[in-house]
């Protein structure tokens, strides 16, 4: 594992992001971290201390689109000549990032305004987008790679394996020889990734399941001949299957948690997060905690738990709620699962 250095960049709001340099044939970075000065003086320094620069990086790969993996990827570009090889997907968000960032906004805008989020609260949010703006860059991408494709980088051949869910780009590269694998954000250590919803491509008004393409996603990394992760935040993982088994578990309390809240009463998604986080966690961080609830709300709703219900309010695409099945709440069933209003959307 010599040839596998990590370096840890300042990453605001999160503490830090790690970037993976792989020493030997092409000499090759893993993530990038975020578009901004503090971070790409990190990674100078981290690479001067491997007696290396910027300028002798032949190979970058992401493990998906987010700011914090994919920032810097046009620098370092520029900078080195490196190749830029991504899967097909985040490579095609790289090339389109601030259209994608306004597209992932006004998406997002909806979805919360449809799931009881406060007009108020929404724009008092727009901070999140700002940052998101601030700290990216597009990219182009020289090699375009699928799902069970390999590449050489570092002196070893990975393979790519798709795992959505965190992000709708999530992406594993596995050394199958060494039994090791960079994930980003795909499992963390430390805590459990939260889901993004956003369409995968264009947008088309329907909302995602992700956080049950998640749980299916961890399902078959659990099943995977693995003795290390390389995160993309925190220590390396390395007992995956255990961990992957505490993070159902942690579902399922989410889960028991959001039962509890509507056993008052059919609530909104921005209602339920009231009942989970503190009262400033949720106005401030109000797509984060949507997203959180919703996901979990998917897993009620395949389980037959509670239903979802659309009422008009005048808008667009009407207001939300949620309630067990077996209370009284007109209306039964699942409506919001066939209906393009129960998804919110304009487009993340």
């Amino acid at each position: 594992m010599n040839d596998l250095v990590r370096i840890p960049l300042p990453l605001p709001h999160i503490g830090h992001v790690n970037t993976w340099l792989l020493r030997g044939d092409p000499v090759a970075l893993i993530d990038t971290g975020p578009y901004a000065d503090d971070a790409l003086e990190a990674l100078e320094a981290g690479l001067a201390r491997e007696g290396l620069r910027i300028d002798d990086i032949e190979l970058v790969l992401a493990t998906h689109h987010h700011l914090d993996h994919t920032g810097l990827t046009a620098t370092i570009a520029e900078r080195s000549g490196a190749r830029v090889a991504m899967l097909g997907r985040v490579a095609d968000y790289g090339a389109r990032y601030e259209a994608r960032i306004d597209a992932d906004r006004r998406f997002s805008v909806n979805l919360m305004r449809h799931h009881g989020v406060p007009d108020q609260v929404i724009a008092d949010n727009e901070g999140f987008w700002d940052f998101i703006r601030r700290t990216s860059a597009p990219f182009e991408t020289d090699v375009r790679l699928g799902d069970g494709d390999t590449i050489r980088a570092g002196g070893r051949d990975l393979r790519l394996v798709a795992r959505p869910g965190h992000s709708t780009t999530d992406t594993l590269f596995v050394d199958d020889a060494a039994r090791v694998a960079f994930v980003g954000d795909h499992l963390l250590a430390g805590i459990s990734s939260n889901t993004e919803i956003v369409p995968a491509a264009e947008p088309d008004g329907t909302r995602p399941r992700a956080r049950v393409e998640y749980l299916s996603s961890l399902r078959r990394t659990a099943a995977m001949p693995l003795d290390r992760l390389l995160t993309g935040h925190g220590d390396p993982v390395t007992d995956h299957a255990g961990l992957i088994e505490s993070r159902f578990g942690d579902h399922d309390r989410r889960c028991e948690r959001i039962v509890a809240a509507l056993e008052h009463g059919p609530a909104s998604a921005y209602a339920i997060a009231g009942h989970l986080w503190p009262e400033r966690t949720v106005r401030e961080q109000a797509v984060l905690v949507v997203w959180e609830v919703l996901g979990h709300l998917d897993l009620l709703l395949d389980a037959g738990v509670v239903s979802e219900h659309v009422h008009d309010d005048g808008s667009r695409y009407g207001v939300a709620d949620f309630a067990l099945r077996n209370s009284n709440h007109p209306g039964g069933g699942r409506p919001a699962r066939t209906s393009r209003h129960s998804h919110a959307g304009a487009q993340r």
